[in-house]
C-alpha cells in the first residue's frame, strides 16, 4: 500500500494509486477497504462517468442524494426486491429485477442503460450463480466502462460458518452479534474469492479487463472476544506480509469492458 506522506496518513484516493504501479493484485488491511472502495467511485465520477447502475442497493444505495446530485450522475438502484426499495430514501431511481433474469437485465439497459459504471457492495456474495453474475454485469456496460463489486470472500472463518450452517442458526448468531440486525439474506459466495490466479482468469474469460483486484485481511467479527481479536489481528498481520489469497475476508475488484 502506499507510504503515509508527510502530512499524515494517505488517503484513501492515494493508496488506490499507489496500487495501480503494482499490477492489478494488492493486498491489504480491512481498515482500507471502504475508503479504497469509495476512492475509487469518486475517481469514476470525477473522471466523467455518468451513468451509474447499484446493483442489490435495496434500501442502502451506495451513492448518496448529494453526490448524485452533485456530480450530476444518472444513477438507478437495481434490486431483486421491491420490498427492500421501497424502504430507499424518497429521490433515488429505482428498478426491480433479479441480476441474473436476462428478461429483467435486457428491460433495464434498455430502458436505462448500458451504463459506464455497475457497481455492487454486499451483493456478489447473495447471488447463486457467480458466472453468470458478472456475465450479466459485463452485458449491462457500456464498451469501456467499469465494474467495481465489494464483497465478502471464503474461506474467512466467519464466511465459512455462515456457508455451511444453516439458515436459522447463522442467522441467530448475525442478530446477537448485531442487535440492530433484523434481516438477513441467504449467502452462497460464489465466485466471491480472493485474487487468486484462477479467480483472475474466470473474470478476464467472461471479457473484462482486471484492472485492480485488492484483497483484504481482517475482520471485525472477533472484536466482543479479547483474546481472539487479539490472535485475529497476529494472523492479519502476518498475512499482510505473506498473502494468501484463500485467507481474504473482503475484496474489492474493478474490471473493464474493453472498447
Amino acid at each position: 500500500m502506499a507510504q503515509t506522506p508527510a502530512g499524515g496518513a494517505p488517503t484513501g484516493l492515494e493508496k488506490l494509486q499507489a496500487l495501480s504501479g503494482n499490477g492489478p493484485v494488492s493486498y491489504g488491511p480491512v481498515q482500507d477497504a471502504e475508503p479504497l472502495f469509495r476512492a475509487q467511485l469518486r475517481t469514476l465520477m470525477e473522471g466523467g462517468a455518468r451513468s451509474f447502475c447499484d446493483v442489490g442497493g435495496g434500501k442502502k444505495p451506495i451513492a448518496s442524494l448529494e453526490e448524485i446530485d452533485r456530480s450530476g450522475l444518472d444513477y438507478v438502484v437495481f434490486d431483486a426486491s421491491q420490498e427492500e426499495l421501497d424502504k430507499a430514501p424518497d429521490g433515488y431511481h429505482t428498478f426491480q429485477g433479479s441480476i441474473i433474469d436476462t428478461d429483467a437485465v435486457s428491460r433495464l439497459v434498455h430502458e436505462r442503460g448500458p451504463f459506464d459504471v455497475v457497481v455492487s457492495r454486499w451483493t456478489a456474495e447473495h447471488i447463486p450463480d457467480g458466472k453468470r453474475f458478472h456475465e450479466q454485469v459485463f452485458t449491462m456496460l457500456r464498451p469501456g466502462g467499469t465494474a467495481v463489486h465489494f464483497f465478502p470472500t471464503l474461506y474467512s472463518l466467519p464466511f465459512l460458518f455462515n456457508r455451511l450452517l444453516s439458515p436459522q442458526a447463522s442467522a441467530a448468531i448475525l442478530f446477537r452479534a448485531n442487535p440492530w440486525r433484523h434481516t438477513k439474506f441467504l449467502a452462497y459466495y460464489s465466485w466471491c474469492r480472493g485474487p487468486s490466479n484462477r479467480q483472475t482468469r474466470r473474470l478476464e474469460e467472461i471479457g473484462f479487463s482486471v484492472d485492480h483486484y485488492v484483497g483484504f485481511f481482517g475482520h471485525g467479527f472477533y472484536a466482543k472476544v479479547k483474546p481472539l481479536d487479539v490472535a485475529h489481528r497476529a494472523v492479519a498481520n502476518v498475512l499482510l506480509d505473506h498473502p494468501l489469497p484463500s485467507l481474504t475476508s473482503f475484496a474489492l475488484v474493478v474490471l473493464t469492458r474493453p472498447v
